[in-house]
């Protein structure tokens, strides 16, 4: 659960923009007629509540549940059988009215395994089961999301302030990101300013105090203390492309996570490009340079590279890609310590690999994805990869990864079932391994 001190700020905060409300009616009240004030007076004797639970109802409730069964299984040591879990995620949480550009926010979350369930997640000591594959679902209730926000908006111009605990995304997430795949997502405390800019530009700036990681608040990784920045300078310029100038300054605190402290720079280029309104042009470019930075005591000067490219004809699309992550050795690593799995839904490359194979990730991959026509509401994807080793250049492996989404429109557009599998073949790094999964979600 949220700690103490957190959620005796957020109750401050929220009592006091109900008294700052309160006050201003009293004002107003002093500035009317006398018998208007005699009939308020009367209307004064009904029961606070009344009007508490009127201003309540003004704000807005969000809820999400996911049931999923997931099964992992790896050929070779130490592994000695199939991992599975069945697992329910429940979301629940509420936003006040905005009073005079102020807002809270506070989100709880919950996950349960609904049935007989067997799988590891390494750094939780109660589910540490070494012989299975990882299936990163812990059982979980903790606060997800606890903020303020200030908003203020002039002439389509808006500024925004977030502080607390929040979920925050740089770009496509390969740096830093929340899982909207796994049951917990993880989140940041972390101070965050929004504007508006001049020219179609945007300006993103977060200072991160703290990163509660995907394996829960009971892992032993669970809460990453920091000193940490991000900020991004974007452009666009619609139906033709998207600009990101970054930053991300990550400062670890705790010694385990010292040698992930890195300064990473980069430059992002993004369409669609709009032909007409069926046809696009599908495209990325990005290059980023990541160096060692705060408590690291290693030397990391390492290079990310990332292009897409391919058509895209109404809902469906077709691209060719080659993500770069450099490494040379252990300590020489480009590294994504705040971004979930990549690369693969087996999430066998959840890190930037550094074996006796090679060091660094080379990924070569074909991404297809569209509509059902038959299905109303279906979506298919379809991705393969080919991964290789930046030094030395060694074929790690290959992978096929697949994906069917279906949303039950004659029932609900907020009701979605669908079906996730990813198959690897070992060459040089890892074992076989098939990892698949079916559920169903409803939004709120």
């Amino acid at each position: 659960m949220m700690n103490l001190k957190s959620a005796l700020r957020i109750s401050v905060l929220f009592l006091a923009a109900i008294a700052c409300n309160l006050a201003s009616i009293s004002v107003a009240a002093q500035d009317q007629p006398p018998h208007e004030q005699v009939a308020q007076a009367q209307d004064a004797q009904e029961p606070d509540s009344r009007w508490l639970w009127s201003w309540l109802k003004e704000g807005k409730i969000s809820f999400n549940s996911r049931w999923r069964v997931e099964a992992f299984e790896r050929d070779g040591a130490p592994f000695t059988g199939t991992a599975y879990a069945p697992t329910l995620s429940l979301a629940l949480g509420y936003e006040t009215p905005a009073y005079r550009g102020f807002s809270i926010f506070a989100q709880g979350e919950a996950v349960v395994a609904t049935g007989p369930a067997d799988y590891n997640v390494p750094l939780v000591p109660s589910q540490n089961r070494p012989n299975l594959p990882t299936i990163l679902d812990p059982k979980s209730l903790q606060m997800n999301q606890g903020y303020v926000k200030w908003t203020h908006g002039a002439s389509n111009k808006n500024v925004s302030v977030t502080v607390g605990r929040q979920e925050l995304t740089l770009n496509d997430g390969r740096f830093l990101n929340f899982s909207s795949w796994r049951q917990v997502h993880g989140s940041f405390d972390a101070a965050r300013f929004d504007a508006d800019l001049p020219g179609n530009f945007s300006l993103t700036y977060a200072y991160i105090n703290r990163f509660y990681r995907q394996d829960g608040r009971n892992a032993s990784d669970g809460e990453e203390p920091m000193h940490s920045d991000l900020f991004n300078l974007m452009w666009s310029k619609p139906g033709q492309i998207n600009a990101s100038l970054y930053g991300l300054l990550l400062n670890f605190r705790g010694p385990a996570q010292f040698a992930a402290s890195t300064q990473t720079y980069g430059l992002r280029l993004t369409g669609p490009f709009q032909f007409n309104p069926d046809w696009s042009l599908l495209y990325v470019a990005e290059f980023a340079k990541q160096l060692n930075y705060g408590t690291n005591p290693n030397k990391v000067d390492e290079n990310y590279f990332l292009g897409e490219l391919g058509p895209g004809w109404r809902d469906f699309s077709l691209k060719a890609a080659y993500a770069f992550l450099g490494g040379r050795s252990a300590t020489d690593l480009l590294t994504t310590p705040l971004a979930p799995p990549r690369n693969g839904w087996t999430d066998l490359f959840f890190n930037n690999p550094s074996e006796p194979a090679g060091h660094g990730l080379q990924a070569l991959y074909m991404t297809a994805s569209g509509p059902l026509r038959f299905l109303d509401g279906a979506v298919a994807t379809l991705i393969y990869y080919d991964y290789y080793s930046d030094y030395p250049h060694t074929h790690y492996g290959r992978e096929l990864d697949s994906s069917l989404a279906y949303k039950i429109k004659r029932v609900s557009d907020r009701w979605e079932i669908g079906w996730r599998f990813g198959r690897y073949w070992a060459d040089h790094l890892f074992t076989n391994a098939v990892r698949t999964s079916v559920y169903t979600s409803f939004t709120l």
